[in-house]
């Protein structure tokens, strides 16, 4: 267990106010739509989410206007599901889709929005500070085949490397409930 959180804090404190090159954050964002409920659809392979499946991050704002994150997964190889509280602020310009998120004390790193449907927030891609971290997010579990088609499309076109995506795997259900 030490070992993950070692990995974790080596990615957090790499982390600086970078997106990758030749990709942009969304402009026109705005916060107070991408509030509530994001299914994980795809994503790259990571160590922090080792064995997890059907994740999900619920994003709200407490009284004092502070981003709270809530993230939760089903892993797999224990057959429970894992918890992790975050937070995280806007970097830089309110209405650009980059953001600071910390799920370890006062070790932030990045989250930008690089793709987003801006009508009704009902899909985004978001990235890291390079291209080893993407994930293509949902308001809903599953999406539409042509959708999901697109989207990997369009973070191939970014320079993501889709050939070793990890899916969701919402489909089926834990033993122990949850989404």
């Amino acid at each position: 267990m030490l070992k993950k959180y070692l990995v974790f804090i080596v990615l957090l404190i790499a982390g600086c106010a970078e997106v990758p090159d030749s990709v942009r954050v969304v402009d026109g964002f705005r916060l107070d739509r991408f509030l509530g409920t994001w299914h994980e659809i795809a994503r790259s392979d990571n160590s922090f989410e080792k064995n997890l499946d059907r994740v999900s991050a619920e994003y709200s704002v407490d009284d004092s206007g502070r981003i709270s994150i809530m993230n939760k997964g089903y892993d797999v190889e224990l057959e429970r599901w894992r918890f992790r509280r975050g937070k995280a602020h806007l970097s830089g310009d309110k209405t650009m889709g980059a953001l600071k998120v910390s799920f370890f004390g006062s070790f932030y790193s990045e989250y930008n929005i690089i793709a987003l449907d801006k009508e009704h927030y009902s899909w985004a891609i978001a990235c890291g500070r390079d291209r080893s971290m993407f994930w293509i997010l949902s308001r809903e579990p599953v999406i539409d085949k042509a959708l999901m088609k697109r989207l990997a499309a369009k973070a191939d076109s970014l320079g993501f490397d889709t050939t070793k995506l990890r899916y969701s795997g919402y489909s089926g259900k834990p033993k122990d409930g949850g989404n």
